[in-house]
């Protein structure tokens, strides 16, 4: 599972110190040196999307203002495509002092949550330019070849280095002030290895700053979460009920009419259960197969039912024809990877497919060409 959004990719590393600001809009003005740009945007970092809320024009002296109201955020100003520094924004005075030639290239001055958001950003890309560091450096020595010391003493680095990280995530999560801080720290981390610190940053989301978009996004993508652990299980669940000797689970799904096909009905036949798309190139390889072995058998009590994972009902349809796939049991609830079918019957990935004697009892999995053929002919003998 990859990261929501990392924001510590769009910044240089910045420093800040205290301004108060009283009133209900930002008020951000600054310079900046050493660099071409005739204009600066004051963008909104979303947890999916980045939106433009203010410009301003530079003047010949490098000064820019902007003046406005807009959510408490992560809003970044952009100069050009490498050129942005990224800030949390509040109804306050902001003063950008910007050289990009500088080993320092920006001083911020605003309000407090901004300080604890700029060390935020340098904890964090200092613990992951730490474990980057010490991970290439155990790949290569082991690539290479290397005594068995020193892939040891790289070993304890990384894992260090790898612990550290982890600690910063949960403590700082956990113990700063600014909820929209803790955010970001748990955003800069794959979900899945801190489940207890995301909902735990849910719950404080709700409870601080329930009407933020930031709250909204993130309960979202946390449910989201949520649904794919449970249906991963669900799968594996499945997978250890699903084999050879035990009966079929029934599936009730509908065919491109929207006439509802029950795999038990098919009963007293012996049945293919395939599980395809006509997006899935091996499956579109393998039908002729299928459609070989139909043809020969359909009258001595073989089919197929088929369910589809596509989530695109024409390009189904379309494929059902253009490959020939003559027999009437089509399905598919059009829900791609979450297919309750493919969920149920554990399917990870496709084609897959079950062989069903006349009883509805698995006897056979994954079958291709002729091995297919020749236990179909088994079965109908029987």
């Amino acid at each position: 599972m990859r990261k929501i959004f990392s924001l510590v990719i769009v910044l240089s590393i910045l420093s800040s110190c205290n301004l108060n600001g009283s009133s209900d809009k930002y008020s951000i003005q600054g310079t900046i040196k050493n660099n071409p740009a005739k204009s600066v945007r004051l963008e909104k970092l979303g947890l999916q999307k980045i939106v433009t809320i203010d410009s301003s024009k530079i003047d010949d002296k490098g000064a820019f203002k902007m003046e406005g109201v807009s959510e408490d955020g992560f809003y970044r100003l952009k100069f050009d495509d490498k050129t942005y520094f990224l800030f949390l924004l509040k109804p306050a005075q902001y003063t950008f002092d910007i050289d990009v030639n500088s080993a320092n290239p920006i001083t911020i001055k605003g309000p407090p949550a901004n300080d604890d958001f700029q060390v935020a950003i340098k904890e964090v890309q200092s613990a992951e330019r730490d474990f980057t560091g010490w991970n290439t450096a155990y790949k290569a020595f082991s690539e290479k070849g290397t005594t068995q010391d020193t892939l040891m003493f790289l070993a304890q680095k990384l894992q260090a280095a790898g612990a550290r990280f982890e600690n910063l995530i949960k403590d700082s999560s956990r113990t700063t002030k600014n909820p929209l801080v803790a955010l970001f720290y748990v955003t800069n981390a794959p979900m899945e290895r801190f489940p207890k610190e995301n909902l735990a940053i849910v719950q404080r989301l709700e409870k601080e700053i329930p009407n933020s978009s930031y709250t909204k996004d993130f309960k979202g993508i946390y449910n989201d979460y949520v649904k794919q652990v449970k249906a991963e299980q669900d799968t594996k669940n499945a997978a250890q009920l699903i084999g050879v000797g035990k009966p079929a689970p029934d599936i009730d799904l509908k065919d491109p009419s929207g006439k509802s096909i029950k795999l038990s009905s098919l009963k007293g036949k012996v049945v293919l259960l395939d599980f395809w798309a006509s997006w899935c190139g091996p499956c579109r390889q393998e039908m002729p197969n299928v459609v070989a072995t139909y043809k020969k058998y359909k009258d001595k009590g073989f089919t197929v039912y088929s369910v589809s994972l596509d989530k695109d009902a024409n390009a189904w349809k379309n494929a059902i024809t253009n490959l020939g796939m003559i027999w009437e049991n089509h399905v598919s609830d059009l829900k791609w990877w979450q297919s309750e079918a493919a969920m149920r019957y554990g399917v990870e990935g496709i084609p897959s497919a079950f062989l069903l004697d006349r009883n509805g009892v698995i006897v056979a999995t994954n079958l291709r060409g002729a091995e297919l053929e020749k236990k179909v002919q088994e079965l109908i003998k029987q």
